[in-house]
């Protein structure tokens, strides 16, 4: 199993946990979302080790790196990075959303993927007043437009697979209960269930976590298809960090455990200044 293959399992789970919203009804829009105000400030980092069975394939994190502005719209720039794999075989994804907090949606996705010699630079812009999306590659160096992904319609508080995981961060999560929603940008994403599963207190390399524990039902064939199951490990509290996640399949087992997490002391967005960019700020450009 190479580090490309658990590390893409691990991140479909992730992006399909956090695709499910809170309330049984779908399609719902972010006027009745159940979302908390967004508290988590720039500098906010967690560190990964990626492990199948016993062996460390390679590490990741997820870190808020600063606030932009993009298309006159602030938000956070949030990047989600694995690296690591045999000398033969050297993985380094860079995935990047920009989001806004008020109301939750995407302003900007990039991944950046180098997997052994396979790369590929991808941009998707969303136009929150038009309510479309546009798909961008890098092709001879440029960021060239995908016609077939032009002007893709897409609904309010559309959420990539990076902002995901916030919006499940700013969650009620109640054991027992059973949701699904539709908000993936993409629509054929949705919709995702998930089962709020249990408490547990566990341990792992960053030290001992209360935790609650949802298991995703991904209505897709593979790693979590008919033989697969995974299970996603939150802190139980505020900060709702991501403390390990578990994949289980016929030919063994994948995990993300935390090694680290500094709670971040950089500035937060406020309440109502997601429209009004400030200068002192990332201007719109062609941003890292």
């Amino acid at each position: 199993m190479t580090l490309r293959a658990v590390t893409r399992s691990l991140i479909l789970t992730l992006v399909c946990v956090t695709a499910a919203g809170a309330g049984t009804a779908r399609g719902q829009t972010p006027a009745g979302d159940p979302v908390q105000a967004w508290r988590f400030p720039v500098g906010e980092r967690m560190e990964f080790s990626v492990n199948w069975g016993r062996v460390r394939l390679g590490e990741g994190s997820l870190e808020i790196e600063a606030i932009d502005s993009i298309a006159g719209h602030s938000g956070y720039r949030v990047a989600m990075e694995m690296w690591g794999g045999p000398p033969f075989y050297r993985v380094q994804d860079r995935q990047v959303s920009w989001i806004r907090p008020d109301p939750l949606g995407s302003i900007r996705f990039e991944q950046r993927l180098k997997e052994g010699s396979y790369k590929r630079d991808t941009r998707y812009t969303f136009d929150l007043e038009g309510m479309t999306y546009d798909r961008f590659d890098i092709i001879d160096d440029e960021w060239r437009a995908r016609q077939e992904e032009t002007a893709v319609p897409i609904f309010d508080g559309a959420l990539d697979d990076v902002s995901f995981l916030y919006f499940a961060r700013l969650l009620p999560l109640e054991v027992g209960e059973r949701y699904e929603f539709d908000r993936y940008f993409k629509d054929e994403g949705n919709p995702v269930v998930i089962e709020v599963l249990r408490r547990e207190e566990i341990r792992v390399p960053a030290g001992t976590f209360q935790t609650i524990v949802l298991r995703p039902i991904i209505q897709t064939g593979g790693a979590f298809g008919d033989d697969g199951e995974a299970e996603l490990y939150l802190s139980d509290d505020d900060q709702r960090v991501i403390v390990r996640l578990k994949t289980s399949m016929a030919i063994g087992s994948g995990n993300m455990f935390l090694t680290h997490y500094e709670p971040g002391s950089g500035p937060l967005i406020p309440v109502g200044e997601t429209d009004a960019p400030s200068a002192s700020r990332t201007p719109d450009a062609d941003l890292p």
